[in-house]
């Protein structure tokens, strides 16, 4: 699988006159419940050449490629759009550079990486997490009889990020099995049945849970102590540039 994935890349790099920086496995088959029909989610950060940004048709800041067999979801993103994101301690960024599956590996996403750990902002990134778990609740949860179970998996392991997060005080790990315990015992049986049989098929539905749903909306109640970023915006950027300065 590896190798097909490398040559789609390699023609988005020539279609679209780009180069990969990195390239990583993203989503269920990082996060520890994929299934056996579960799509190859990857996700990359690309970068033109230095007289590409200075012209009027910058990069395409998101690049999406999709195959049905096998099933490959490829999105990449501008550098720029990237290191914007990264300022704003996104948890997609976060989690991009956390990934240990990568297709392309590059030296810059381990700095990248240090960066975020070190000058996140945590009360941003609870919110962001907090935020993707409430969009998946609303659209695909709320007021449903029937419910796809996949997307309980998702909505709690936002959650359980965020709790993480609130008693760790660090980048949460991937794996679900790392943070689902932080949240209450009862939710935490819940999620192992149900990524049991969410690993049967990703398209399993099943009866919504009233005791999780209560506990869902009750978190989105919660407030959490604002604190702010340490980013250095120069080190960044400047980094950036020599990214792309790199180009050949």
């Amino acid at each position: 699988m590896k190798e097909k994935i490398l040559e789609l890349l390699k023609n988005v790099e020539q279609k679209y006159h780009i180069k990969i920086l990195f390239a990583v496995e993203s989503g269920s088959r990082e996060w520890g419940f994929a299934s056996n029909d579960s799509d190859y989610d990857v996700r990359a950060v690309h970068f033109g050449s230095p007289k590409d940004y200075l012209g009027l048709e910058q990069p395409k800041d998101t690049i999406e490629v999709m195959i049905e067999e096998p099933k490959i979801d490829i999105v990449s993103w501008d550098i720029k759009k990237f290191a914007s994101l990264l300022l704003k301690s996104n948890p997609t960024v976060s989690e991009w550079l956390q990934s240990k599956i990568a297709y392309v590996e590059s030296p810059f996403r381990k700095k990248f990486r240090e960066i975020f750990a070190s000058d996140f902002s945590h009360f941003a990134l609870k919110k962001h997490y907090v935020s993707l778990a409430r969009k998946n609740y609303v659209k695909y949860v709320q007021n449903r009889s029937e419910v796809n179970l996949k997307k309980y998996v998702y909505i709690l392991r936002g959650l359980a990020c965020a709790e993480f997060l609130l008693k760790e005080n660090k980048v949460p790990p991937l794996n679900y099995t790392e943070v689902i315990g932080y949240l209450p015992s009862k939710i935490v049986d819940f999620m192992e049945k149900t990524v049991k049989q969410k690993q049967a098929s990703e398209s399993l539905e099943g009866s919504t849970n009233k005791t999780v749903n209560s506990f869902v909306e009750s978190y989105f109640k919660r407030e959490f102590e604002k604190t702010e970023s340490k980013f250095n915006k120069e080190q960044v950027s400047n980094l950036v540039v020599k990214i792309i300065e790199s180009y050949k």
